[in-house]
């Protein structure tokens, strides 16, 4: 018959809480380092962008409620940057309502290019979109 004695049960204790602290130190070591951004980000930051030599467009993009915005007219260039929710589609349209000049349009997604387009002559429509990771 085999009996625990107080010392092996404060090695086994001790075995636990150093197995524990090690995980915990491991974890906050991983968070630090952003191993986790994945988890913990809720949302992003996309950046709609208009460029090209049109001096104004017609827009709609996608806001922050997953809604599309009202049409605007905006001068070209023309950015706007939104907190979006991971797993939102986003979309960017625009039109050249004077017919002159090029227009593109460009999606950022936290600072970084994404999505973008030309349009192939000056009366085509243009439209950026894609799902928020």
């Amino acid at each position: 018959m085999i009996t625990n004695t107080p010392v092996q049960k404060n090695k086994v204790l001790i075995q636990i809480v150093v197995i524990l602290g090690i995980i915990l130190i491991s974890g906050y070591v991983l968070y630090r380092l952003g191993m986790f951004s994945s988890f913990h980000h809720t949302s992003h930051s996309v950046t709609y962008r208009l460029i090209g030599s049109a001096s104004t467009a017609e827009v709609s993009y996608t806001m922050a409620d997953g809604n599309a915005s009202e049409l605007i007219v905006v001068s070209v260039p023309w950015r706007v940057t939104v907190k979006i929710p991971k797993g939102t589609v986003v979309i960017l349209t625009a039109g050249n309502p004077t017919h002159t000049g090029d227009l593109g349009c460009e999606l950022l997604l936290d600072g970084q290019e994404w999505k973008q387009a030309i349009a192939k002559s000056p009366e085509d429509k243009i439209s950026c979109a894609g799902i928020v990771p």
